[in-house]
């Protein structure tokens, strides 16, 4: 049943939770549908909380970082609190997990990137989160991660109703220690919770099994992290560490930032990177996690996370963009012109063992024999934006060439970032929509592999990417 509710027409609940409830409304104002949040009577009654929200949702209003919800309008209607959010289709990590079980550690990863970008933005404002879970990251169907709800969970005080049913308690699966004391807390309290949402996505449980309140404020005090090859031995080793430190006790010891998490789980899952399968051991098959990333439809939205979708433009970030498949082919138009193939060397063979490709490996041949030269040494991929191709960039095995094209004059521009398996970081930027595309010549080591991406920017903000591509050999 429809009822009105300001200017808005709201359409039906999407989702309620302990401090309210999202619903899908009609803004008859801007004539578009949006995620109108309304937060609990209890909470509105609180005159301190209301002035805090009233300042944390304005400073949330203005990040500008793709993989945050964007806050479209906020404040009061007839004594209730409400936020109106865009509304994009799609379901919460917490949900995908409870359907699907524990992601693949490389989908693990990619949630953790963009969730971190997210992040590092906001405390670069000095603006902390302080709800990092689950339930509060939101992945639409192309596998674009945001994350929701500044604006309410910073505004919250750590003391707030900590034995009382609703938010505090419902979350506490995910506090940093400091949170329960009255010492000084800062980024790093979403630094630990966002180790905790790793945790549960590797292995599909929270990093602490307790049942009562109190049972969950004593083993964040006092109980080690878990390690998550004890729940799950096939996740490299690496996390293990990742985790002790990502959710240390002493905010000091932990990463100073999500993005060098972040960075550390990358580096983890690179060790073990899908290589071609000309160069691969025979893989070790590992169960499927339908996830959404992967193509898999998306599961129904559970409690506090906004849904539905608007589209981008105009210069406001956040398009996502759809997945790519792995093994498109090479880009031969004149976005991206090859060069000669004709140079060979030799192929170091990878560690028997180490990789977790997914794909057949080649047929076997005399171990005598000279390694096969690589059926491919150019990699592509484009980027799309409002559904037309936007631009490419492409990385070349002979020479070391990365390539950025921008094909559309429309003020933004193309940037395709490499990285190896080594950590070396490189950029290769095409701004002016002129022309064939920009070649970058790389000096790179003549032993070791790398991937690469492609970003759409506007002036100094990026508005989309596409997903990292499969590592490949360098320096053939």
């Amino acid at each position: 049943m429809k009822w009105q509710f300001g200017p808005y027409l709201v359409e039906g609940v999407i989702a309620r939770g302990g401090m309210g409830e999202i619903l899908r409304a009609y803004d008859t104002r801007h004539d578009r549908v949006v995620a109108l949040k309304l937060l609990s009577e209890e909470l509105a009654a609180n005159q301190e909380f209301r002035e805090r929200f009233k300042r944390e949702a304005h400073a949330a209003g203005r990040l500008r970082e793709p993989h945050v919800i964007p806050i479209h309008a906020y404040g009061e209607i007839d004594g209730r609190l409400y936020l109106d959010m865009r509304l994009v289709e799609g379901s919460d990590v917490g949900s995908l997990l409870a359907a699907n079980g524990p992601m693949r550690p490389h989908d693990a990863v990619a949630v953790l990137e963009q969730v971190a970008q997210a992040l590092d933005a906001a405390h670069e404002e000095g603006l902390v989160h302080r709800d990092v879970k689950p339930s509060n990251i939101l992945v639409s169907k192309s596998g674009f991660a945001y994350l929701v709800d500044f604006g309410i969970a910073a505004s919250l005080r750590a003391s707030h109703s900590l034995t009382s049913t609703g938010h505090a308690v419902g979350t506490l699966a995910y506090m940093a220690p400091e949170r329960f004391d009255d010492g000084p807390q800062d980024h790093r309290v979403d630094v630990y919770s966002l180790a905790c949402v790793l945790y549960q996505c590797l292995t599909g449980a929270k990093p602490f099994a307790g049942e009562t309140a109190a049972s969950l404020i004593n083993a964040h005090l006092n109980h080690p992290p878990p390690a998550p090859t004890a729940a799950r031995p096939d996740v490299p080793r690496e996390f293990d560490d990742i985790i002790a430190r990502g959710m240390a006790k002493d905010p000091a010891d932990r990463f100073a930032s999500a993005g060098e998490l972040a960075r550390a789980a990358r580096q983890a899952v690179t060790a073990v990177a899908v290589l071609p399968p000309q160069f691969a051991a025979p893989p070790r098959r590992a169960p499927h996690w339908g996830y959404v990333l992967a193509g898999v439809g998306v599961v129904a939205l559970v409690g506090g996370v906004a849904v539905a979708a608007t589209t981008l433009r105009g210069g406001e970030p956040g398009q996502a963009i759809p997945a790519e498949p792995t093994s498109a082919p090479v880009e031969t138009s004149e976005a991206a012109p090859t060069q000669s193939t004709t140079r060979s060397a030799a192929v170091p063979r990878p560690a028997p063992a180490t990789t977790t490709s997914r794909e057949q490996p080649e047929p076997s041949q005399d171990p005598g024999a000279p390694p096969t030269k690589p059926a491919r040494t150019k990699w592509c991929k484009t980027i799309t934006f409002d559904g037309a191709k936007r631009g490419t960039g492409c990385f070349e095995a002979v020479g070391d060439h990365l390539f950025a094209h921008d094909t559309k004059a429309d003020g933004m521009w193309i940037k395709t970032v490499a990285e190896t398996d080594y950590g070396r970081v490189e950029e290769c930027k095409d701004g002016n929509s002129e022309g064939g595309p920009v070649d970058c010549n790389l000096d790179l080591r003549e032993k070791g592999r790398i991937h690469f991406k492609v970003e759409l920017w506007d002036a100094k903000t990026k508005i989309s990417e596409t997903r990292w591509s499969k590592f490949v050999p360098i320096a053939q």
